[in-house]
């Protein structure tokens, strides 16, 4: 069955915060005399308090605001949990439930819990019947025997879920269990039998109308259990593998959301930090265009200003590097003194990797890189080492080439930093590769010296490819 057939889940109102709360647990057969009350951020479940027994319940109260969503009640010392919701209109209500058998749930006070709960119940008497068909029509499948009749059986349950969400939705729409189960209700995507490309075309549709059943405004969106697999399966599996197309997912996420919510904050700072962290070659223009177009406009008010200028410095020191830049120019000197323009390199490749003498990981780069440089320095690809030690460190350079088996390479250094190469480069570490073509853009950066053969490799083919294509 494809209709949520997953947790108990929440979405709200405009409203983030309901006033005044006082809600009473009821947990028959349970003896323990602590429970404890948890919530939903994003993939997390974090608790929010302890309840101890009071007489024969426990009571969750407060004079000060409590933020719209789904909660959960543990019980210990196994960590069951059955959940509830919490909205502008049930702040004070009880919930009874069998600690043995926590179906048996009921609320009092709480039309809008007590109707996903009966919902629940429902999908709880569907899923056993649409499993059975199901593993009927496998074994009929194995036997190759009809089974059109169970199919039909299987798409029935389907309309009655389908038919039990609606008739919800339609009867109460402002219940947050009526915009929990509609959030979750799939999108109903056009058959495109006419289109050239069908498939392309249903995907395009279900991608453009993937948010349609839910509101990322709304607050209490950001304490359901789903919303983040929801955006995740949106960036991860609808969304192109390139930075540019990831930065607009994501302003188009966070545009639903608006600057003004709690959810905009947590997503915002949340994918600064997993692409100020990534692994991933090139996919730091991410970070830089987050860095752009929301922290250095003032729309992260949160941040104070030590961290902002750190996050804008480094956007900055990235930004001259991302791939399918022009790289800088450089001025830099042999060990004999004799100044070299990288621009004045004549070849197709270009190939940029600084490197320090006492750098363990460049040691170990260093006889790949030496194999390359022997492989194509004759086929129209030069590879420059750059040492990254200044003044009278410069000496232990030229000291350290010989011994590396660098010298059927160009060897470069800057001992007075005139070229300012470790700005314009964001050499903050070694080692750090870089790989240009003839009219020096940067085609990939940050890859291992291992790597390289192949790289090239593939960047000449794909090169040939399109020129053969460009031809027909």
């Amino acid at each position: 069955m494809k209709y949520l057939i997953g947790l108990i889940s929440l979405l709200v109102f405009s409203t983030s915060m309901v006033g005044q709360y006082n809600i009473t647990f009821d947990i028959d057969n349970y003896d323990n005399d602590t429970t404890v009350v948890g919530y939903y951020i994003m993939d997390k479940q974090l608790v929010l308090d302890t309840l101890y027994r009071d007489g024969d319940v426990f009571v969750l109260q407060g004079e000060d605001t409590l933020d719209a969503g789904t909660y959960l009640l543990l019980t210990k010392p196994d960590n069951k949990f059955v959940q509830f919701l919490v909205s502008e209109t049930e702040t004070e209500f009880k919930m009874r439930y069998d600690y043995d058998d926590p179906a048996i749930l009921e609320f009092h006070n709480a039309p809008d819990n007590q109707a996903f709960q009966d919902y629940v119940s429902f999908l709880s008497k569907k899923r056993p019947e649409a499993e059975k068909l199901r593993d009927t029509i496998s074994k009929l499948q194995e036997q190759e025997l009809p089974y059109d009749q169970f199919t039909e059986a299987l798409d029935q349950i389907d309309k009655d879920v389908l038919n039990k969400q609606n008739e919800i939705i339609n009867a109460n729409p402002d219940f947050l269990s009526s915009i929990t189960i509609k959030a979750n209700q799939d999108i109903e995507v056009p058959d495109f039998e006419d289109a050239e490309e069908p498939g392309f075309e249903r995907f395009k549709y279900y991608r453009t109308h993937y948010f349609d059943n839910m509101d990322l405004s709304k607050p209490a969106l950001l304490r359901s259990p789903f919303l983040y697999s929801k955006i995740k399966y949106y960036m991860d599996k609808l969304t192109a593998t390139h930075p540019d197309s990831i930065s607009r997912s994501m302003d188009y996420v966070l545009g639903q959301m608006g600057e003004d919510s709690e959810a905009y904050r947590y997503y915002l700072s949340h994918y600064l930090n997993e692409y100020a962290n990534t692994k991933v070659v090139g996919y730091d223009a991410v970070y830089v265009h987050l860095v752009d177009k929301y922290y250095a406009q003032g729309k992260a008010p949160w941040v104070e200003e030590d961290n902002l200028l750190k996050i804008v410095d480094r956007a900055y020191k990235i930004r001259p590097t991302l791939i399918g830049k022009t790289g800088a120019d450089l001025k830099l000197y042999k060990q004999d003194s004799t100044a070299v323009m990288l621009s004045e390199l004549d070849c197709e490749y270009l190939v940029l990797f600084f490197w320090a003498p006492e750098c363990g990981h460049c040691t170990k780069s260093m006889p790949a890189l030496v194999e390359f440089n022997d492989k194509w320095k004759d086929k129209g690809v030069k590879t420059v080492a750059i040492c990254n030690k200044l003044q009278t460190k410069t000496k232990n350079c030229w000291d350290a080439i010989e011994g590396k088996d660098m010298l059927r390479m160009i060897n470069l250094a800057d001992q007075y930093h005139e070229s300012r190469f470790k700005i314009k480069y964001n050499v903050s570490k070694t080692p750090k590769i870089f790989v240009m073509d003839k009219n020096r853009e940067i085609l990939i950066k940050d890859i291992g010296a291992e790597q390289l053969d192949k790289i090239i490799d593939d960047i000449i083919a794909l090169k040939k490819a399109e020129e053969e294509e460009g031809n027909e």
